[in-house]
């Protein structure tokens, strides 16, 4: 697993062993950042059930000011810990330890984004909680952007609370769902 681009271009990032934690692969990260291409730079970033830490990574090289990385599994935080120290971006980085979507209240009381990004497991019912935990919060910037990457044959919801859909896009089994911030009355 690689970096697909920007200033870390082709850095080889370490995966967790055996088949917990799936890494988005290069393809689906490469198309993520081509849409996000106008957003990302400067923002700050946030990598929920970040595992590898590929997806951040792939932010701070595409000119993100900041990430902020959650997960809980201690195999993949071991794994992320390198994979920061590897890239030499550990100054622009955050790391929470927790578990989604209970540490959001802790996070928003640090950051607000401008781009979040979740991979919960596929076969987890934990997206659709944590998009409503994420739209019902302080965690996102005004004109924020959320994506959830999900198994393709999962429906993606056209609203939730504080976030409505943009596009999905599709690749192989995976789709990401990228929505928008509501503005509140």
């Amino acid at each position: 697993m690689y970096i697909s681009g920007g200033t870390v271009k082709r850095r080889r990032l370490r995966s967790v062993p055996g088949r917990a934690v799936r890494p988005t692969s290069g393809r689906v990260r490469q198309a993520l950042f081509n849409v996000l291409r106008e957003l990302i730079d400067d923002a700050i970033f946030i990598d929920l059930f970040a595992g590898t830490g590929s997806v951040g990574l792939e932010a701070l090289s595409h000119g993100a000011r900041q990430v902020c990385f959650v997960d809980h599994d201690p195999r993949a935080l071991q794994v992320l810990r390198a994979n920061v120290g590897y890239c030499a971006m550990a100054e622009r980085t955050m790391l929470m330890v927790g578990t989604l979507p209970q540490a959001l209240d802790r996070l928003a009381a640090h950051v607000q984004a401008d781009v979040l990004f979740l991979d919960p497991p596929y076969a987890s019912d934990l997206g659709e909680p944590t998009l409503a935990a994420v739209g019902g919060s302080s965690l996102l910037a005004p004109q924020g952007v959320v994506i959830w990457q999900h198994a393709a044959r999962r429906l993606a919801p056209a609203l939730m609370p504080g976030l409505a859909l943009w596009q999905s896009r599709r690749y192989g089994n995976t789709q990401l769902s990228f929505y928008r911030s509501v503005v509140r009355p």
